[in-house]
C-alpha cells in the first residue's frame, strides 16, 4: 500500500485538497474517475461551507511526530581509557558509575573525609570519589547527560472517531494483506492495513527477531485517535503485549495534547476528550477533569461527583475539528 500522505507536510495536503475543490465545478472534472470526482465535489462543498461559516465535523486530526526515546548517556574517562555507554534510566547510570568508583576506591579511601570503604548509596559514593568539584582524582571524571534518540518523521493523520474494522471489513483487509520477500534493502515482512510485521533471524543476536513498525499504519481502519494502533502480540498461548482494550488516547497522550493546544484547540480537544470518557465535566460547574482525579479542580467549585460517561458508545459519536499542525 503506497501511502503518499506521507510524503506532504499538512499545509502541502490542505493546499491539495483546496485545489481539488477549486476545481471540481470545471470541465475538467467530469473527466475523473468517479471516486476521484466525488472527493473533489465533497472538497467543493466543504470549502463553501467553510465560507459560510459553518464547518461540518471533523473525522480525522493531524498529530505531530511522536518524540524520540530518552537515554542517558554516561562518559567514564581515565588516564588509561575513555568509554561512553547509554542508559535506559539515570539511576541505571548512576549505578554502573557507582560500580566503576567502588571498584577504584583504593584511589581515595582513607583521604582526607573519605572512609577506607566506599558507602552503599550510589550517588553519595560518586560524590566522595570524585569530589564537590569533580576533580578530586588526577586524570579521571565522569559526564552524565540525557539524549534523544529518533529519527525524522512526519505528522500524523488519525481519526478522531476511531471504531475498529468489523468482521466483513477485516476479512477484506487480511486478504489484501502483501508480502514482501527480503533484498538488499531490508529483511521479508508482511504488510496488512499498512502495517508492516518483519520476521527473521538476527544472526548479530543470535534470535529469532519479531518487529512490528506502525508509522504507514493504514488511518482509516487501525490508527486510535491518538495516533497508536491495538496491537495484541502472542507466542504460542501466550499473550505478551495487549494494547487492544483502548477506544480513545491514553490519559498521558491527552495531557500532551492539551499542554501543546491554544485555548480554542483546548477546548475542543477536552470535548472530545468528554465523550471518549477520558474526562468527566462537572455536573456544577461544567470544568472538565481528568477521568483519574476524583474531585473537580475548579478553583472554588469542589465538586467530587463525577458525571457519567459509556466510552465505548461515545467514542462511536462524530467528532469535532481538531488541528495540531498546518494553517487555519
Amino acid at each position: 500500500m503506497t501511502v503518499l500522505a506521507e510524503r506532504f507536510r499538512p499545509s502541502d495536503i490542505e493546499s491539495l485538497v483546496r485545489i481539488a475543490g477549486a476545481l471540481a465545478p470545471s470541465l475538467a472534472a467530469a473527466e475523473l474517475p468517479p471516486q476521484y470526482r466525488e472527493l473533489a465535489q465533497r472538497a467543493y462543498a466543504e470549502i463553501v461551507a467553510e465560507a459560510a461559516g459553518g464547518r461540518s465535523p471533523a473525522v480525522s486530526a493531524i498529530l505531530g511526530p511522536r518524540p524520540g526515546q530518552q537515554v542517558w548517556m554516561l562518559r567514564i574517562w581515565t588516564r588509561h581509557e575513555d568509554t561512553t555507554a547509554p542508559y535506559a534510566t539515570e539511576r541505571a547510570a548512576l549505578a554502573e558509575l557507582a560500580t566503576h568508583v567502588r571498584g577504584s576506591w583504593a584511589n581515595v579511601g582513607g583521604q582526607g573525609d573519605v572512609p577506607d570503604e566506599p558507602p552503599a548509596d550510589d550517588a553519595e559514593a560518586v560524590d566522595l570519589y570524585y569530589g564537590p568539584d569533580g576533580d578530586a582524582v588526577p586524570d579521571q571524571g565522569f559526564e552524565l547527560y540525557c539524549e534523544e534518540i529518533g529519527r525524522a518523521q512526519r505528522s500524523r493523520i488519525a481519526p478522531l472517531n476511531f471504531v475498529f474494522p468489523d468482521a466483513v471489513t477485516a476479512e477484506g483487509l487480511n486478504r489484501a494483506a502483501v508480502f514482501y520477500p527480503a533484498d538488499d534493502q531490508g529483511p521479508s515482512c508482511i504488510e496488512v492495513a499498512g502495517v508492516l510485521v518483519f520476521g527473521y533471524l538476527d544472526a548479530e543476536d543470535g534470535v529469532v527477531r519479531v518487529s512490528v513498525h506502525i508509522d504507514s499504519a493504514d488511518p482509516e481502519h487501525v490508527v486510535r485517535p491518538d495516533g497508536t494502533v491495538p496491537l495484541r502480540v502472542v507466542v504460542e498461548d501466550t499473550v505478551i503485549l495487549d494494547d487492544s482494550n483502548h477506544y480513545a488516547p491514553h490519559p498521558p497522550v491527552l495531557e500532551q495534547l492539551l499542554d501543546a493546544a491554544d485555548p480554542e484547540q483546548r477546548a475542543v480537544i477536552s470535548s472530545v476528550a468528554v465523550s471518549a470518557g477520558l474526562m468527566w465535566s462537572c455536573p456544577s460547574c461544567q470544568w472538565h477533569n481528568p477521568r483519574a482525579t476524583e474531585q473537580c479542580e475548579r478553583p472554588g467549585c469542589g465538586r467530587k461527583v463525577k458525571a457519567a460517561i459509556n466510552p465505548r458508545a461515545a467514542a462511536l459519536d462524530p467528532a469535532p475539528v481538531l488541528a495540531l499542525e498546518g494553517p487555519r
